[in-house]
This record gives structure tokens, sequence and C-alpha cells, in this order.
């Protein structure tokens, strides 16, 4: 499967310069991520409010299909609650920063609708806990630690699938991603915590077309 992803995404992206004789927009898109890391069967409620940010170029196919690779920077991870607590009554976030590669395949349901599915790979940058929390009620907590990279797997991948609107200048929508590589490395101590966890991601956000 991991190969399968790459190794699609590679594809797509050598193939589009061959195909930027077809109609061809690019722009900037960004927006709102709520991500949480998930195990098998195990869904995590903790989403965590982040975003991203970055450039597309949609390359018209035909009337009715588009190859749209992007490149976003988008934080990840997972939030922490306190608020159940006797000890402590607060929240930590832990972010996970990526480069983000998506390359998705577009169809176009009507003439401003569209369905979006594809792989994606992403390379992770780096990794912080923010805390803001308070210890029997006294001690206040209000930190950012880095985390170091090497405890993580640098590489992600996993697959997007979303809809969104195109009214030609302004493009809205959102998409899910699910990743397919766990985050933490099995010799690490990033495991004990989070043993198979996986990037779950859902997006919404704006695009101005160039």
């Amino acid at each position: 499967m991991k190969r399968l992803i790459i190794g699609s995404t590679l594809l797509c992206l050598l193939v589009s310069p061959a195909l930027m004789a077809q109609e061809s927009a690019t722009g900037i898109k960004g927006g709102l991520n709520l991500s949480s890391l998930t195990t098998d069967g195990n869904d995590d409620k903790n989403l965590k409010l982040g975003f991203h940010a970055g450039v597309y170029n949609k390359i018209a196919i035909s009337e009715s299909f588009a190859i749209q690779p992007e490149l976003l920077y988008s934080i990840k991870g997972m939030k922490l609650d306190y608020d159940n607590s006797a000890f402590a009554d607060g929240e930590t976030k832990f972010n996970l920063n990526y480069i983000d590669l998506p390359v998705k395949l577009v169809f176009n349901l009507s003439e401003d609708f569209e369905f979006q599915v594809g792989p994606y790979v992403s390379y992770l940058v780096s990794a912080n806990l923010d805390t803001d929390a308070e210890v029997l009620d006294y001690f206040q907590i209000d930190s950012e630690d880095d985390i170091d990279r090497k405890n993580f797997n640098t590489l992600d991948y996993g697959l997007s699938a979303g809809l969104g609107f195109d009214f030609q200048s302004i493009l809205v929508g959102f998409n899910y991603n699910i990743g397919l590589n766990q985050v933490a490395k099995d010799d690490e101590a990033s495991y004990d915590l989070l043993g198979d966890a996986k990037n779950s991601v859902i997006q919404v956000y704006a695009a101005l077309r160039f």
C-alpha cells in the first residue's frame, strides 16, 4: 500500500507537466484542520483545531475531469483535555507539522460541483506540545515544548476525498484525509503513548484562483 500510494503520487506529478497544454488554473488555498490520531477500531474524539495553507494547480483533462496537485503546510495532531481530572483543568495540544503533497483526481458532477479523491504524501517538519492548564487550582502551566522529530516516522501517506464548489475565481469545500502509516516509531518512547495511531484530518478550505 505504501509503495502504491507514493508511486501513484509521483506518477501523477510526472504526468502533470505533459498535460500543461490543457487548460490549467493555479491558485492559493487554506483553511481549518480538525485533526485527531486514530487507532484501529477506536476513533479518538479529541479533535484539535489547526490550519493548512499552500498552493494548487488544477489541470483540466476534459470538461468533466481534472488532476489537481497541491503543496500545503498542515498542522495535525490531537488535543488532550483535563476537564474531568481531579488534579488539573485545561488542555495539551499535540502538534504535528507537515508538508503535504496531495494529488487529487477531480470529477465534475455539475458545472460548479466536484468530487475529489486521491493519494497524499507528507513530510514531518516538526512536533511540539502546547499546554495550557491549571494544576490543583493553584499552579498555572502555559508552555510550548519541542519534541525530537526522531521519535516519529518522518514520512506519512494516505488517502484524501472530499467535495468542492468551483465558482471560477473562488473555490470552497471540505476534505477528509486518512493516514495509513502510524505516526510513532516502533522502537521509540512515542510508541508507548500512541501505539499504532494514524493521522485523521477533516479540512474545510477556501481557495483563490489566479
